[in-house]
């Protein structure tokens, strides 16, 4: 018993030092304690109350080569396709609307035609107060370029460059006036002072900044490439107006931010069979460069937490790292503490014996009512001849999507919603 409680005050003693700023009010931070290999799992009848498959409509003009990011809008889907270098919407029922396919007086190089860090369309944020899908492009650190929902151009936002304002990593709109930012600790010199102790800015559209977030102490960070682990994200919205969720690299925290700063913390308690050691982030020494490897060497340490979402009294989020497990997606409860592996809900009936969340993109949006995940036609279609002796009863979009389409069709949607109780 005692070692157990030593466990627990290491953890706790891990989580503070990789925490937030203590300025944070205690009444704002949640304790979240999740051990990955007790998390429970179940049928799709017992957690899932919904399950819909939507295919996306299949044409010359409408051909999606990956969902890289997925943002879902009032009446829209919009995707983030970095194999061929575009966004595309489409309605709720998959039909094909509009796509975003250039911007003007921007040429990409042919000799990077198969480099993504070389993409006309390197992110996009949705600023739906305005019906806007904002597009930041790497051919162009200058500016961001402005689409409405039919896939017309609109303008530019020229950037302000006070405090790294061309050089941020990722973005997101928070209202009609506020945006947030988020600046790699890995772009800051010895000049910079004034930002260096920061990796969060609240803008005003963009062209001045008005509030900064999540102090560093500037000599307790590390600054080599390899602190920072760039997957998607790192800001998620989740359907709540004004607000959403950032995460960092080798940080357990859950930040939830709106337009006065962080309003609340989520602490997420790992093992620590699967935390990273406490000064990893800071003994430069020891970790300088080598932070990389010694993450292939100990796979099953988390190095970020990513893809988070809220739905109701539930917390969805995906831990990552170096270890092939189906332990990875999980949906806590809020109000009785349960851990979920959404990774571990067994396909039935209800979802026509068909793969549920993807091992590979996780949760890829929620709109406040449902999550969504997506599977490429090639998972599909081999889902599918591996379940024929079940003799699923498809409904009308399937049985038509599984007639005319093939392997190398459009991907398909899976829209979700867990069951109260779950």
């Amino acid at each position: 018993m005692r070692s157990y409680f030593g466990k627990i005050l290491l953890l706790l003693l891990i989580l503070m030092v990789n925490g937030v700023s203590a300025e944070q009010p205690a009444q704002d931070t949640m304790f979240l304690r999740v051990d990955p290999d007790d998390a429970l799992g179940g049928t799709a009848t017992d957690l899932l109350k919904d399950i819909v498959y939507i295919p996306l409509e299949n044409t010359p003009a409408s051909v999606v080569g990956e969902i890289a990011k997925l943002e879902v809008v009032e009446k829209y889907f919009i995707i983030l396709d970095k194999s061929l270098d575009q966004v595309l919407i489409f309605n709720k029922d998959g039909s094909f609307h509009a796509k975003c396919e250039k911007i003007p007086g921007l040429v990409k190089n042919s000799a990077m035609i198969d480099n993504f860090n070389y993409n006309v369309f390197g992110d996009f944020a949705i600023q739906r107060e305005k019906q806007q899908i904002v597009v930041r492009t790497n051919l162009d650190r200058e500016n961001l370029f402005v689409f409405n929902y039919d896939g017309g151009f609109s303008g530019k936002i020229p950037l302000s460059k006070k405090n790294n304002g061309t050089r941020f990593w990722g973005y997101a709109f928070l209202n009609g006036d506020t945006s947030i930012y988020h600046i790699s600790p890995t772009i800051f010199t010895q000049e910079s002072d004034e930002t260096g102790t920061y990796e969060l800015y609240l803008s005003d559209n963009f062209s001045s900044n008005f509030k900064q977030e999540i102090p560093y102490e500037q000599n307790n960070i590390a600054r080599g490439m390899d602190v920072l682990v760039n997957l998607a994200g790192p800001f998620y919205y989740s359907g709540i107006k004004n607000s959403c969720f950032f995460t960092r690299s080798y940080d357990y925290n859950i930040y939830n931010i709106d337009a006065n700063g962080i309003k609340s913390v989520y602490k997420v308690l790992l093992p620590i069979s699967y935390s990273v050691p406490i000064d990893f982030l800071v003994n430069e020494e020891k970790y300088r460069s080598k932070r990389q490897e010694y993450l292939q060497k100990n796979n099953q340490l988390v190095y970020v937490i990513s893809n988070i979402y809220s739905l109701g009294n539930k917390l969805i989020f995906t831990i990552n790292n170096n270890k092939y497990s189906k332990n990875k997606v999980f949906l806590y409860n809020i109000q009785n503490s349960t851990v979920f592996s959404l990774l571990n809900i067994s396909p039935d009936s209800s979802s026509f014996f068909l793969p549920i969340v993807n091992k590979h993109n996780s949760i890829q949006a929620c709109d406040g009512h449902y999550l969504y995940s997506s599977f490429s036609s090639l998972e599909l279609f081999a889902a599918k001849e591996e379940i024929q002796g079940k003799q699923p009863e498809y409904p009308p979009s399937l049985k038509k999507y599984f007639a005319l389409q093939n392997r190398k069709s459009n991907p398909v949607i899976v829209k979700l919603a867990p069951k109260a109780n779950m």
